[in-house]
């Protein structure tokens, strides 16, 4: 062989394996980089310390240990949560931030605070998965002498105007489901609102009010304790919390009320992602030890995939907007 039908050779299997390199790193650079790759970001719409705080850093050790990867609680109050969900909402669509979702900011702000948030839940945010619901409970004074929901409507019916209804806030779920009850009962009731829960118990407690709605953390140490009476829970089935309690749907068929948390993404977020942080929250809800801590801030365990979770916003986002349309209630 001629020296250079040797050299040809040998630029011709240089080139070979320069293009071989070449191929291979674009390869590895078309690799989708693994997730997680940095510490998560899970966003609060209320100040530590509360029962919200607590659920998030709770969800976020879960998370954590699942993932491999530190999941940071990132507290962000103000404006009912929804401040929380306006930053979710335009952050990186790459799964490391996350929405601790809760009814204000979800099901209720475009109905009730309509002009007043930048984003939109229903396109923006994506659902992961619900995570734990608080059971609404309604409880009265003992004073007022009913002992069960048809004693209290009664009550009503007979005395129209004089039964007053507290709340946490108008625009909360606890303010929303006193709307429902008069409407689906058709009394005529007072709703008194206060900033909340803690001033409104204080006034039910003082015979200010006569009844309100609470979650468990509050509602059932007070009952155990004799100030307050229980006469049903919100939820379409009783509770765990306290499996002897009613539930209003007893009385007024179809009435539904709870409050929840759980988990959601920003729009874009790959599915993949939503599905591996679906498949987290399943795994820890059915640890003995969350259920326990649930337990202490009045909570139950749900875990439910996307698609579920989904068809529960977009029907309690309905059901409220229906509630304010036929009650005719002025939100302001």
């Amino acid at each position: 062989m001629s020296q250079d039908r040797r050299r040809s050779r040998r630029v011709l299997l240089a080139t070979f394996a320069a293009a071989a390199l070449l191929g291979a790193s674009a390869s590895l650079r078309a690799q989708p980089t693994p997730w997680p790759n940095k510490p998560l970001k899970l966003l609060v719409g209320f100040p530590a310390g509360g029962a919200s705080d607590v659920m998030a850093r709770l969800i976020a050790d879960k998370l954590a240990q699942g993932l491999g990867q530190a999941v940071v609680v990132d507290n962000w109050p103000g404006a009912a949560g929804t401040l929380a969900a306006s930053l979710a909402a335009r952050s990186a669509p790459d799964g490391h931030t996350l929405l601790l979702a809760s009814p204000t900011a979800i099901t209720l702000a475009p109905t009730t605070m309509v002009g007043k948030i930048n984003y939109d839940p229903a396109r923006e945010l994506v659902p992961v998965s619900k995570v734990a619901s608080y059971p609404l409970f309604l409880i009265a004074r003992p004073g007022l002498n009913v002992k069960s929901v048809p004693e209290l409507l009664q009550y009503a019916r007979q005395n129209p105007g004089k039964l007053n209804f507290g709340s946490f806030g108008a625009n909360t779920s606890g303010g929303l489901a006193t709307e429902m009850v008069k409407l689906m009962a058709g009394i005529d009731a007072l709703h008194v609102p206060y900033n909340g829960s803690a001033p409104a118990l204080q006034a039910l407690m003082g015979g200010s009010i006569d009844v309100m709605f609470d979650t468990a953390v509050t509602a059932i140490p007070n009952v155990k304790a004799g100030t307050l009476r229980a006469l049903a829970v919100a939820s379409p089935r009783r509770t765990s919390i306290a499996p002897e309690l009613p539930t209003l749907a007893e009385s007024l068929p179809g009435f539904e009320a709870d409050s929840w948390n759980g988990l959601m993404v920003p729009a874009g977020t790959p599915s993949a992602v939503v599905s591996r942080l679906q498949a987290e929250v399943a795994r820890f809800v059915t640890l003995a030890d969350v259920k326990d801590r649930f337990a202490l801030i009045g909570a139950e365990a749900v875990g439910s995939n996307a698609a579920n979770f989904a068809a529960f916003l977009k029907e309690e986002t309905e059901r409220y907007a229906r509630l304010v349309r036929e009650a005719n209630l002025k939100i302001e």
